[in-house]
């Protein structure tokens, strides 16, 4: 179905789900738990926010001073043009965003703007709420809304001035900044990233971090200058990560209105456009998706000016054709067609249908034990009993059965590695020894790392293929094994166990389940940091993709680009002979591999624990029920008369109708949009 029309179905849904939860709360005492039930009406308030912005979440790289932050405000309708006469009678143009931009290197820190929509509880108007994470300071504090670009600089900008700060922060290192804007043209979550040139190894943690995050990235440079070797690294670094995870790169050359001049007979900009687009494909040869359609000229200066134009009553389209800015909004706006947008819209559905079907759930458990019969209470009563003897024994014998299924299947997938320094090194041995590791030739071998890797990778035998089929079999043998406990949902148990899709189970550790949750992207960031020669984990498990379409950890790919370059300064500056730093380069071919297994083996450890941890987290709530059905059947049974229980069922009735006619909404909604 179309986007905008799943956007505004879900919106409407979302608004039933969180005045149906507010109706739960006015019959909260009836129910044996009511816990948290504020939270899940923030929570659904929240999803509601979600799902009217940030759909699409791009990262923006470049070079320091390449027009970035320039773009985001161009990009979101917030950059104003202010033409002024200066003191001498010459007309200067200046311009004002939401981000703070300037010629001199700007952005100091990772910045991020939120588009926040109409949400009641933001108050985002004007230039927006800029909230700022320090460092050693666990929360985002505060700072203001609307504030003038002068305080916003002073937090963002290298050359801002602290002084424009509140006096309390004054002396506080800003570690990164959210800028939260009720209004803006796409609903799309906008990362504002330093420049390349960046030697602050944290900042490099945070803005690798948003990599992980990001769903496609943009690629900005000044028309002014055309790409040079400075950005060799920082471009393998986005190859090794965007092309192991299909992730789209939009490449813009930015500022053409400063770059008109006539050189060889055509526009200076154009020059610099067809060498940087030559640029791309003699380094990334074979790499259409990567590449796409080269640089897209564009000026967000030319756009802001016919907007001042078209405020004046006169005609502003040339301008804006010129600037080309609509054309890039094209692009993204295909992106969230083509698929984001509704992969968004599915988790928001999903996490809103499990919080109405957890809670509609144990509403019609309590309606079930006030409707049984009198008769026939000490039958059910004895039935619970005997249902709940045994559970956690079996929980134990489950988690056992599976942890050890898990690892021989571990040792399935880990075969493969023992080729892996031999693939290697059959693809890059020789083209190690055709070159002096010059930047070029680092650049060269890797790509072709990277290319190698994931062709390696995801072959018919390879270690994410075969991960892939494990996975799915770990799955079925927690199915079998719930199914062998707790049977199926004939309609006739008192108590009877919901649907087996563990996928959908979240699994968070709340101090009650007695077994540890793990989280996968957590667990991934823990066990590998940017800085490890694997760094950044999995990306099939940290973006929750499909092996089948994503081909590499992020982390083998990010050593093969990064760590070989690190390897290569360390042999210039002990001044090694070329032979050696030959030599040294394909023995750590060697160790790169070794690296590669063990990371590969934290990461699917976690993934099969997740299977676990869901099946583990299913067998609980069921024992809950039953728990807490059994204690409304005594209470039944204690009771003089049965008029309390017509009053339960009265009031309860109307509310459980209503979750599950939510509940089969948001599922149908979710049905039609998979079609997409």
């Amino acid at each position: 179905m179309p986007l905008e029309e799943a956007q505004d179905e879900l919106k409407h849904l979302l608004v039933r789900c969180e005045r149906w939860l507010r109706a739960v709360d006015e019959v909260s005492e009836l129910l044996p738990d009511a816990r948290d039930l504020g939270s899940d009406v923030e929570r659904m308030e929240a999803l509601r926010t979600r799902a009217l912005s940030t759909m699409l979440k791009v990262a923006l790289l470049g070079r320091q001073s390449s027009g970035k932050s320039f773009l985001i405000s161009g990009l979101q309708g917030g950059l104003e043009y202010l033409p002024f006469i200066d003191e001498d009678g010459e007309q200067s143009d200046e311009y004002v965003g939401i981000l703070p931009s300037s010629a001199s290197p700007t952005t100091a820190c990772p910045s991020t703007v939120i588009p926040v929509g109409d949400d009641p509880t933001v108050d985002a108007y004007g230039r927006g709420l800029l909230r700022v994470k320090f460092r050693g300071r666990a929360d985002w504090v505060e700072v203001g809304t609307d504030l003038h670009r002068a305080e916003v600089a002073a937090y963002a900008a290298a050359d801002g001035n602290r002084a424009d700060r509140r006096s309390e922060h004054v002396n506080d290192h800003v570690e990164r900044i959210e800028l939260l804007i009720s209004k803006a043209r796409l609903p799309i979550k906008l990362f504002d990233l330093p420049g390349s040139e960046s030697e602050d190894e944290e900042r490099d943690e945070i803005m690798y971090e948003a990599w992980k995050e990001a769903d496609c990235f943009i690629y900005v440079s000044q028309a002014t200058e055309a790409l040079t070797s400075n950005e060799l690294r920082l471009i393998r670094d986005l190859y090794s990560h965007a092309v192991p995870a299909r992730k789209r790169v939009l490449w813009v050359l930015s500022g053409i209105d400063r770059a008109a001049q006539r050189e060889h007979n055509q526009a200076a900009w154009k020059n610099v456009l067809a060498t940087n687009n030559q640029y791309l494909r003699d380094r990334y040869p074979s790499s259409e998706r990567f590449i796409g359609e080269g640089f897209l000229p564009v000026s967000a200066a030319l756009e802001a000016q016919a907007e001042f134009e078209e405020g004046k009553g006169r005609d502003g389209s040339a301008l804006r054709r010129r600037g080309r800015m609509g054309e890039l909004r094209d692009r993204l706006q295909g992106l969230l067609e083509s698929g984001a947008g509704h992969k968004h819209l599915k988790l928001i559905g999903d996490e809103a249908g499990w919080v109405v079907r957890r809670r509609r759930r144990t509403i019609a458990d309590v309606l079930d034990a006030h409707r049984v019969a009198v008769d026939q209470l000490e039958v059910q009563r004895d039935g619970l009993r005997q249902e709940l003897e045994g559970m956690d024994e079996s929980l134990q014998r489950m988690l056992a059965e599976l942890n050890d299924e898990l690892d021989r299947r571990i040792r399935k997938i880990q075969r493969p590695f023992n080729g892996l320094a031999s693939e290697l090194h059959r693809g890059l041995d020789g083209l190690i020894d055709a070159g002096n590791l010059s930047a070029e030739h680092v650049n060269e071998i890797g790509v072709r790392h990277v290319q190698l890797f994931n062709e390696w990778m995801t072959g018919p035998e390879g270690p994410g293929t075969l991960w892939e089929r494990e996975r799915a079999a770990l799955d079925d043998s927690a199915r079998l094994f719930l199914r062998s406990l707790f049977g199926e949902d004939t309609g006739s148990r008192l108590v009877g166990p919901e649907p087996l899709d563990l996928d959908s189970i979240p699994v968070a550790n709340d101090g009650d389940n007695p077994w540890r949750a793990y989280g996968v992207v957590q667990d991934a960031a823990n066990v590998l940091g940017v800085a490890s020669p694997l760094a950044g984990g999995a990306v099939w498990l940290t973006t929750s993709l499909s092996l089948a379409t994503i081909a590499v950890p992020v982390g083998a790919a990010v050593l093969a680009a990064i760590g070989i370059a690190r390897i290569t300064d360390f042999l210039r500056e002990r001044e090694s002979k070329i032979q050696q730093a030959r030599q040294e380069r394909k023995d750590m071919i060697d160790e790169q591999a070794k690296e590669a297994r063990t990371g590969f083996e934290e990461m699917v450890r976690s993934d099969g624990r997740r299977v676990i941890d869901a099946a583990a987290e299913y067998h609980h709530r069921h024992r809950a029920r039953l728990r807490a059905t059994l204690d409304e059947i005594v209470q039944r049974m204690r009771a003089e008369d049965t008029e309390g229980s017509r009053e339960i069922v009265r009031r309860l009735t109307p509310v459980e109708e209503q979750g599950r006619a939510i509940a089969a909404d948001v599922q149908d909604l979710l049905d039609r949009n998979r079609t997409v």
